[in-house]
């Protein structure tokens, strides 16, 4: 199991002494959302580092940073056609509004991609450098995901433990419902008939009919059954999180029913508690990847 919290980083060296250094962060979210933060003219490897981070991770918000450094003194090359775009498109935006027409050669030289510094020797190297780096990156950050996996499976089997205990103290506190039912509804009738004969097919038949409504064998089934594959999903290696939320939302549908049906205040308490604790197994299952 893994969480969709966690932090990885790597970094790498160009022989020119360029730097990559990566930084991946990731938080809750429902889907796989990521987030890509390099320059401008990196803008090539974003295909390959999002097929990267879809391959490693199923969910969650996904923050993956890519900062270069590059030596001091390193071949520098101008990109006049690009300066001329920046030119061109500034003279048409200021005719437009009324503004000075002309760029000095300090603002064309501070534009991105502009100039270039040792970028028409080393690109190839650095794309494949900056990828490497991304990889490994993503399997510290995996790593991380583990280890905080590790921790919130076990905050789940606390969680579940405590359902498992519930749904027992369900069942047992409706055993001799229909009994209790048919006291109660004899207490009534006698109070509120006094010295009238009592049908007592009508009044069994009234019971019946009480006892199938309150009775909740059914709900208390499947919130078993789904304790048991909640288990297996955990114990398994694949991305569990989406079904498990599935699961969550099952077992409190299973238990607002009982409660509707519950009649018995014993019950009605018992339920209240198991409801709580579907909340809080709905909350830890919001960092599952």
């Amino acid at each position: 199991m893994k969480s969709m919290t966690g932090f990885g980083r790597a970094q790498a060296a160009l022989p020119d002494g360029t730097q990559v250094s990566i930084t991946v962060r990731g938080v809750n979210h429902r889907f796989l959302d990521l987030s890509l933060k390099m320059r401008d003219d990196l803008g090539a490897l974003e295909a390959p580092l999002r097929k990267l981070v879809s391959g490693a991770v199923a969910r969650g918000h996904v923050d993956l940073s890519v900062r270069v450094s590059r030596p001091v003194g390193g071949a520098v090359s101008l990109d006049g056609a690009t300066a001329a775009r920046y030119a061109e498109d500034w003279r048409r935006a200021a005719e437009a509004n009324g503004l000075p027409a002309e760029l000095s050669a300090r603002d064309l030289l501070s534009l991105p991609g502009v100039v270039r510094v040792g970028e028409d020797e080393a690109g190839e190297s650095l794309a494949a450098a900056i990828v490497e780096a991304a990889r490994e990156a993503l399997a510290d950050f995996d790593a991380s995901r583990r280890r905080e996996g590790a921790a919130l499976k076990a905050a789940l089997e606390t969680v579940l433990e405590r359902l498992e205990s519930g749904i027992a103290r369900v069942a047992e506190a409706r055993e001799g419902l229909g009994e209790r039912l048919l006291a109660q509804l004899r207490e009534r009738v006698a109070r509120l008939a006094s010295g009238v004969p009592v049908d007592e097919a009508r009044l069994a038949q009234e019971i019946a009919l009480l006892a199938d409504r309150a009775d909740i064998t059914e709900e208390i089934d499947r919130f078993r059954a789904h304790l048991v594959e909640a288990r297996r999903l955990m114990e398994g290696t694949a991305a569990a999180g989406k079904r498990l939320d599935v699961l969550s939302q099952e077992l409190h549908r299973e238990a607002n029913t009982s409660g509707q049906k519950a009649r018995e205040l014993p019950l009605t308490r018992v339920l209240l508690d198991l409801k709580s604790d579907v909340e809080a197994l709905k909350e830890q299952i919001q960092n599952v990847e």
